[in-house]
């Protein structure tokens, strides 16, 4: 729908829009949203991000956090950290018309997991970075090393390393939330040079 309009002289036209601005919710809240607002006479609608920003700074800080996160990798020849980030770019839904609607909506579950739970030092991206590391190294995408040394290589220390065993996909103990995007890791990791 275009906010300008071009109408010949004595035209009738009956404009039917709606419009809806939606401060900071849950995205599971927004598509209930949306269904009640437009109810069954959609057309189109177009979801703009923050202040026709891409996304919220608070978004743009956890994508600075993990790509600094991956220059600190300790990567495998024939890996660098731009592969990595290529990975993130893509499962965080950053580049248009890469994911599939099914992609998409992992990528969903990919940001409630980074943004939700506790913040800090200690916080989510953390967690999720040390599953996604898990991931990565049975990738065989890092030099060979345990998970304590892997989380000194990217934290400094060894707080919460049991997180990248978490991140195996053989685990029995890995999260509900990180299990349901391993496909989305799987798409997009990237693979070893043939030797």
């Amino acid at each position: 729908m275009s906010d300008t309009y071009h109408y010949e002289e004595g035209a009738i036209h009956n404009d039917h829009k709606k419009v809806l601005q939606i401060g900071n919710v849950g995205v599971s809240d927004v598509g209930k949203l949306l269904g009640a607002f437009f109810s069954s006479d959609i057309e189109d609608a177009v979801i703009e991000g923050n202040d026709g920003k891409e996304f919220p700074d608070s978004r743009q800080a956890i994508v600075d956090e993990l790509s600094a996160l991956v220059e600190k990798g300790d990567w495998v020849d024939g890996i660098k950290a731009d592969d990595i980030k290529k990975m993130l770019s893509a499962i965080l839904g950053l580049e248009e018309g890469v994911l599939t609607k099914e992609q998409m909506a992992l990528s969903g579950k990919l940001w409630l997991l980074l943004e939700g739970g506790r913040k800090g030092e200690n916080g989510r991206v953390r967690i999720v970075w040390q599953n996604i590391v898990g991931f990565l190294d049975e990738k065989r995408l890092f030099k060979q090393k345990g998970s304590s040394a892997l989380n000194k290589d990217f934290f400094g220390d060894r707080d919460g390393y049991t997180n990248i065993d978490k991140g195996r996909p053989k685990r029995a103990d890995m999260s509900k939330g990180f299990r349901e995007i391993l496909q989305l890791l799987e798409d997009f990791a990237p693979k070893l040079p043939k030797r």
